[in-house]
């Protein structure tokens, strides 16, 4: 069994990620969890049944018995602590977004790889491709999504394409205040903090280097909306694919949340609220669902096969494409 530290006690630990590694109970062991809060932690602990709680995860750092650490901090800790956990010997999972900002994002590429990255390199993801490195202590973010049994499968079936894409994919975020945590300096907005998980799917789909990204944001008539919360993103891929987001807060929550077309080859692949995937024009199958599978299991069970093998989950440039992608939106946003 993995002995896997929790850091971070919020809901999204609470909710998803405890209850699934307690049903991944034959390779995971929950070990220990901090919490800033010392009731939550130790409620935590006892219900997960864990060794113990803390409150500093720096004592956690120092227990040679916690093996990996799964990261649910806030956003603007995530580049730090990974860091720390790395030079402490330990395998990590640390929630998107991986840095939220550049420098963090080198320094966090610097370790991983052994390899000092240059400040001025243009592309750190296409650096490291290009010099390659071998993979020490498991590293891996939580871009569940491409872990789904649907996105899986559309992998599948476009894995013998033989043009490049186009991808249409909308995200129906829902509105988030402007006073909620995640437009501050802890959280660095919706764009970076999740857009970055359908970049990450991008990625995963196509397999390619980013060659160019836009994008286009809405002018708010009031103060309720923000302009980086409501936007079109599209990156070409140097495969020739093109992927587009749409990602906005002014929809419906009576309307799926995630929808995606792919258009390859004759074919049309959509996916609906990850409980639905149809595939026109071809006489393959698509997948359904009575719950929506968004790839958090499968991640998990990804994390400890990657430890376990001494392989990638997911490539490390793929990691830091999705990134860079995510600052490269955001830039155009605020100009």
């Amino acid at each position: 069994l993995l002995n896997i530290a929790i850091i971070g006690g919020g809901s999204f630990a609470k909710e998803m990620h405890l209850p699934n590694l307690k049903r991944l109970k034959d390779q995971y062991k929950i070990y220990s969890v901090m919490s800033r809060t010392g009731s939550n932690a130790k409620a935590i602990a006892r219900q997960f049944e864990a060794r113990y709680a803390v409150t500093d995860y720096k004592d956690i750092l120092k227990d040679t018995g916690a093996e990996a650490l799964l990261i649910t901090t806030r956003h603007n800790l995530h580049a730090g602590m990974a860091i720390e956990a790395i030079k402490a010997g330990k395998h990590v999972l640390v929630e998107k977004p991986m840095a939220l900002n550049r420098k963090d994002l080198i320094a966090l590429g610097s370790l991983l790889t052994g390899k000092e990255i240059p400040a001025d390199v243009k592309s750190i993801a296409s650096h490291i491709r290009a010099t390659g490195y071998e993979p020490g202590t498991n590293f891996m973010v939580g871009f569940n999504r491409r872990f789904s049994p649907f996105i899986q499968k559309a992998k599948e079936l476009t894995s013998s394409r033989i043009n490049p894409m186009i991808i249409n994919y909308r995200m129906n975020a829902g509105y988030i205040p402007l006073t909620h945590w995640v437009h501050t300096e802890e959280g660095g907005g919706r764009n970076i903090g999740e857009a970055c998980h359908i970049y990450d799917l991008f990625n995963f789909l196509t397999g390619a280097e980013a060659e160019s990204v836009n994008a286009t944001q809405i002018s708010p008539a009031t103060e309720q909306y923000a302009r980086n919360d409501n936007f079109v993103a599209t990156i070409k891929y140097k495969d020739g694919s093109v992927c587009n987001l749409l990602y906005t807060a002014l929809g419906s929550k009576d309307y799926p949340k995630e929808e995606m077309e792919i258009y390859v080859d004759g074919k049309l692949i959509r996916m609906s609220g990850y409980r639905k995937l149809e595939v026109f024009g071809s006489k393959e199958k698509g997948l359904a669902a009575k719950t929506a599978e968004k790839g958090h299991l499968q991640e998990l069970e990804a994390f400890a096969r990657a430890i376990k093998e001494g392989k990638e989950a997911i490539p490390l440039w793929q990691q830091v494409q999705a990134t860079e992608i995510s600052f490269e939106v955001e830039k155009r946003l605020c100009e």
